[in-house]
């Protein structure tokens, strides 16, 4: 499987997930199904870094794409100061590439923070999944398992702190967290992952973004 195919993936299960958050908020396995986007996203971020001539111009491309992004994303989720993925996948990008001068692992988490307090989507959980596809690019036994540690810290640590502050986790707020785990089903199709590029559609999958936003915005403000 290339990486044409991978994108397909993502960008399908994306789709679906939009579709369900937008216009079908109360339709779960919407939701559940766009568990797979993500991850597949932020693995080819990984391999693009090894692959890409020249890392600046592909931060820049991504960066380039938030910004444009940023305006159908609002009118699609309406959530407030919240920034779309592409904020993620360029920060997750720069993280690499840091840590990649540096070796230094606050780097990577300097990033985190930054896109915690930024709010973008997926924020230091994104960061710290794009790092670990990077991290472990050339060994996926290892990559999964961080993937999994990975996404049961993103369980329990809510958890945790809600305990320690004297509160408790909603039923809801629980069944988000586990419904997230789904993201691990991904890793049977990066696994299948042969390295080629496949067909070259880049601009595409890229505008496919912001333009099925602004679809689903309008949809949604004429429903």
């Amino acid at each position: 499987m290339d990486s044409f195919y991978l994108k397909t993936i993502a960008i399908i299960t994306m789709l679906i997930d939009h579709i369900g958050a937008v216009l079908f908020p109360d339709v779960i396995w919407l939701r559940m199904v766009g568990r797979l986007a993500f991850p597949i996203f932020a693995y080819l971020i990984s391999e693009g870094y090894f692959k890409t001539k020249d890392v600046k111009k592909y931060m820049l491309r991504l960066f380039i794409f938030a910004l444009i992004s940023q305006i159908p994303f609002y009118f699609a989720f309406r959530e407030g100061f919240y920034l779309n993925v592409f904020f993620t996948l360029f920060l997750g990008l720069y993280a690499i590439y840091k840590y990649d001068q540096t070796k230094n692992y606050w780097v990577v988490f300097g990033v985190g923070m930054l896109a915690y307090f930024l709010n973008t989507d997926y924020n230091i959980y994104g960061i710290i999944m794009i790092f670990l596809f990077y991290k472990f690019h050339d060994n996926f036994k290892r990559m999964a398992v961080s993937q999994v540690w990975l996404n049961l810290l993103y369980l329990g640590i809510p958890i945790l702190v809600m305990f320690l502050r004297g509160g408790k986790m909603t039923p809801s707020m629980i069944g988000y967290q586990l419904i997230q785990g789904l993201c691990l089903i991904s890793l049977i199709f990066i696994n299948y992952y042969n390295g080629e590029k496949g067909y070259s559609l880049k601009y595409v999958f890229y505008s496919f973004y912001p333009v099925h936003l602004g679809v689903l915005a309008l949809i949604s403000y004429l429903k």
